[in-house]
């Protein structure tokens, strides 16, 4: 099907893009403090749009990449943390989704700012941000993140200790359950988008 079926919303947070979320990808969805919040949809069965993606910005994990990347306004800066479409979307869907929500925050939001990473422990090594004309910025150092019962939680967790799912996740790792443990993670590929500046140019 070509792209021309699919078109994207700007979206709330609700409980279909988060069971959405659940349903397709690969990590935790419980941790997402979302910014802005996008739908990728196609034509369905007898002309019902079906949702098939979804992309959430959020504040940077790391309040120091904020500052690093983007100092002049650090407070306009935001991360792409979850893009998730369904198996059967054309090839070039993800950098067709992200363009257009590039688009929306270009021309109806202030943000300045987008960082990304991938994920190369996922396979991703950042073909839908070349093609989305991200800006390749190198490699994190190798990181560190929780494992729960076989599941994969962001390292924080253990501090979320206003949360009770994290409350009893740092009571089980402190009582030295053995099916929690932290383990070392592949540095992640850097890749950044300066809307101010596309912004200033579309403009001129």
């Amino acid at each position: 099907m070509a792209l021309e079926h699919y078109w994207v919303e700007h979206s709330p947070n609700t409980k279909q893009v988060r069971d959405f979320l659940k349903t397709w990808h690969y990590s935790d969805y419980v941790n997402i403090q979302h910014k802005e919040t996008f739908t990728l949809w196609k034509s369905g069965n007898f002309g019902f749009p079906s949702l098939v993606g979804v992309c959430i910005y959020t504040r940077p994990a790391g309040p120091a990449a904020a500052n690093k990347y983007w100092p002049s306004n650090p407070t306009q800066c935001l991360e792409l943390r979850r893009l998730c479409l369904i198996d059967d979307t054309p090839k070039n869907a993800e950098s067709y989704f992200v363009s257009r929500t590039l688009k929306w925050l270009k021309v109806k939001s202030n943000w300045e700012y987008v960082i990304s990473y991938a994920d190369p422990e996922q396979g991703h090594s950042g073909v839908i941000y070349k093609a989305a004309n991200f800006t390749y910025g190198g490699v994190t150092g190798a990181g560190s993140q929780l494992e729960v019962d076989g599941e994969k939680y962001h390292i924080r967790t253990l501090t979320m200790l206003d949360r009770e799912y994290g409350r009893k996740i740092n009571e089980r790792y402190k009582n030295k359950d053995p099916n929690i443990k932290i383990t070392k993670t592949l540095p992640k590929h850097i890749y950044t988008y300066n809307i101010e500046t596309k912004r200033s140019r579309r403009k001129s």
